[in-house]
């Protein structure tokens, strides 16, 4: 019995030692997850969009809970898509995903019924457009 509760008490110190270095290894990839994200800003900024959004990949990668970087991951392809016409349909994916989860986003309503209008797509944009006043009346 002695035995079994001196391995019983490692296995728990050896458990609290492992959250200690889960924790730390977590700040660790959070803090290195915002320099990639000022990078992939930066190679945005230059239109650089297969680069920026690498980057903000590696970032999602690092910190997979954050939907912040889903929603820069969105923003980097909608702006490729207006001003290149490439990575629309990656944008709204990404949008409607969002979308999905805070339905009351304007901000994220707005920037993907530019896209639904850039398009020509008069069924997403009256369907966005539709969104928008509902949730001007709900306020």
């Amino acid at each position: 019995i002695r035995s079994y509760i001196m391995t019983n008490i490692e296995m728990k110190k050896e458990y609290l030692e492992n959250q200690a270095y889960s924790k730390m290894e977590a700040t660790y990839l959070e803090s290195d997850a915002v320099l990639v994200m000022q990078r992939a800003q930066e190679l945005l900024n230059a239109n650089e969009y297969e680069d920026a959004i690498i980057q903000y990949e590696i970032a999602l990668a690092m910190n997979s809970d954050n939907d912040e970087i889903r929603q820069e991951i969105a923003r980097a392809y909608g702006k490729q898509c207006l001003l290149t016409d490439h990575g629309c349909e990656e944008a709204l994916l990404i949008y409607n995903f969002l979308i999905s989860l805070y339905s009351n986003d304007e901000i994220l309503i707005i920037e993907r019924l530019s896209i639904h209008q850039h398009l020509g797509d008069s069924v997403g944009t009256k369907a966005d457009e539709q969104l928008l006043r509902k949730l001007s009346l709900n306020f």
